[in-house]
């Protein structure tokens, strides 16, 4: 039953990304479907109930120094900051637009994914 439970849950998010991806928006989490990357590879709960923490993200990405090695040739590196290292919810959503957080300060036009 809880297979079938997560499987339902699964299909709905992936119709959801599906009709955000046709009407021209792509959000992280449909870019993580799309490599094939479910709902519960990140999220703890099903359904999915609260955001996900920066250590799930870095368990695949990197922790925040691997991050900043990543980005080092984007001018401003986005994760070598004054403001020290932030959550990646800060920036990154999941479900709707990412924020260039550095923008709501600085004149820095950052396109965050």
């Amino acid at each position: 039953m809880k297979n079938i439970f997560l499987s339902l849950i699964s299909c709905v998010f992936f119709l959801f990304s599906l009709e955000s991806f046709a009407q021209g928006e792509t959000f992280l989490a449909d870019r993580h479907a799309q490599k094939g990357v479910n709902c519960v590879a990140c999220h703890a709960e099903t359904p999915p109930q609260q955001a996900v923490p920066t250590e799930k993200c870095q368990s695949c990405h990197g922790d925040f120094e691997a991050m900043k090695e990543k980005t080092k040739n984007l001018s401003p590196n986005p994760h070598y900051t004054h403001m020290g290292d932030q959550p990646c919810g800060e920036c990154h959503n999941a479900h709707k637009p990412s924020v260039n957080m550095c923008g709501q300060c600085h004149k820095i036009n950052m396109n965050v994914k």
